[in-house]
């Protein structure tokens, strides 16, 4: 049998019997040789050890769930959008805010004048970007941010307009004020204050008034310059229409800019009636670039503004020398001529040449009507095609008369169309001058609407 032995007991070579591994010697008397006491391991030990390496194992495994949750847990909101989703309820609170509202611009704002508090900067987050330059708001929005800056002005002579450009300042005309020391502005919204006439400027035609309780709410225009203007610019004007019409808005282009007397005009079709004197005139933006002044009388589309340049120096206190008298339309030209060119004085020459021309013919014209009347009532009652400025214009013009003329009257209707004849002839004749001379087409067209005397046939 193969030896056997354990720590307690080993297997006799000679019997076979088991003997306790302290015994030397077996029952049947075979000597058996004594092993080495094992080193027996005392059992409280061994559990004390177990205990230890579980605590170890423990620990490990705490340690490493710890971090993974770092990991996986979700992360924190950032602070930032929390308080401005708190501070503005309603607001996306994923958009970033602007630049100008968030907590550390506030911060910044508040302790500028502080040399002991040195915040940090604003955040760097950056903002929405801003609309392109070139692309116009729309037109209706620039009315509506303007129009509470614009007030009806009341004196004891009557109603103008006028406009904030400070919160305690208005523009207006020196006309519209008069004599007045104290006004009323009436605002958009129907309430009153009281200003005082701070100055006057007649050659410009600008009054400056100061508002008795500024409001620091005040929509105020800003104020341009017109010395960029150029011919088809779109601009607007707003007033008081009438004097009753109040804040009402009218639209054009700028036609020209003028010299008078010193002073820069800015010539525009915009429509100005009674009431619009010292409104703003105004480019796209909404900016002013003149006030309106004055326009002729019984000419539509003939209007002017005083440049916004002149109350700019009126304003920040600059030395201007200014002519004497009240500004008027009476010396309008352009602000380049200084001695006429040989060509303008060959218009100027020629317009006059035309408007005394067309008054003669506008009293010969008379004596056809006279004429007229006779063989309409005596010899000819049949319908005329197409409409004349004077009737008789249709024996110049190919199948307006719509029936023969009577045998008994064919002597007097001769002699009349001869006359008329000759005088298409002189009105051609006067026209072809006109044109060489270079009058314009629309004083052309003005001249003989004015004397009912405007027919296509003249050009035929």
């Amino acid at each position: 049998m193969p030896e056997e032995t354990s720590g307690l007991s080993r297997v006799c070579p000679s019997c076979g019997r088991r003997v306790p591994g302290t015994v030397a010697t077996c029952r049947c008397g075979a000597a058996i040789a004594v092993e080495a006491d094992p080193e027996v391991v005392p059992e409280t030990e061994t559990g004390s050890t177990d205990y230890t390496m579980a605590g170890v194992v423990a620990v490990a495994v705490i340690i490493v769930a710890l971090v993974a949750f770092s990991y996986l847990r979700p992360s924190e909101p950032d602070t930032t959008q929390r308080d401005a989703a708190v501070a503005e309820p309603g607001t996306d609170a994923a958009a970033p805010a602007a630049p100008d509202s968030s907590p550390e611009r506030r911060a910044w704002d508040a302790s500028a004048a502080d040399p002991g508090v040195k915040p940090a900067p604003p955040s760097a987050t950056p903002a929405e970007p801003a609309p392109a330059a070139d692309v116009p708001a729309d037109l209706e929005d620039v009315v509506g941010r303007v129009m509470p800056a614009v007030v009806r002005v009341e004196t004891s002579a009557g109603t103008g307009s006028g406009f904030y450009v400070r919160p305690d300042t208005v523009l207006t005309n020196v006309h519209v004020v008069r004599d007045d020391t104290y006004v009323t502005l009436r605002q958009m919204d129907g309430s009153t204050v009281q200003a005082r006439v701070d100055s006057r400027t007649p050659a410009f035609d600008i009054a400056v008034l100061k508002v008795a309780t500024p409001s620091v709410r005040q929509v105020m225009i800003p104020i341009g310059s017109a010395k960029t203007l150029r011919p088809g610019q779109e601009v607007m004007a707003i007033g008081s229409a009438l004097g009753t019409l109040h804040n009402s808005v009218t639209r054009g282009i700028v036609s020209g800019v003028r010299q008078s007397r010193g002073a820069t005009l800015v010539q525009t079709d915009t429509a100005a009636n009674p009431g619009n004197s010292g409104g703003p005139l105004m480019d796209r933006t909404g900016t002013a670039i003149g006030i309106i002044t004055m326009g002729y009388t019984g000419r539509q589309g003939l209007n002017f503004a005083v440049a916004i340049d002149h109350a700019r120096d009126i304003l920040d206190g600059r030395q201007v020398s200014t002519p004497s008298g009240s500004l008027t339309l009476d010396d309008v030209r352009s602000p380049s001529a200084g001695q006429p060119s040989e060509a303008q004085r060959i218009q100027e020459d020629g317009a006059r040449a035309f408007l005394s021309g067309i008054e003669q013919l506008s009293q010969a014209a008379g004596d056809l009507d006279a004429g007229w009347k006779r063989f309409r009532d005596q010899c000819y009652s049949s319908a005329i095609n197409g409409s004349f400025d004077r009737e008789w214009f249709a024996v110049l013009s190919p199948r307006a008369m719509t029936a023969p003329v009577p045998s008994q009257c064919s002597s007097y209707f001769a002699n009349f169309k001869a006359e008329a004849g000759r005088f298409s002839g002189v009105m051609r004749r006067q026209l072809e001058d006109a044109r060489r001379a270079g009058v314009l087409p629309g004083v052309i067209r003005d001249t003989l609407r004015s004397h009912r005397l405007q027919f296509e046939g003249w050009d035929r």
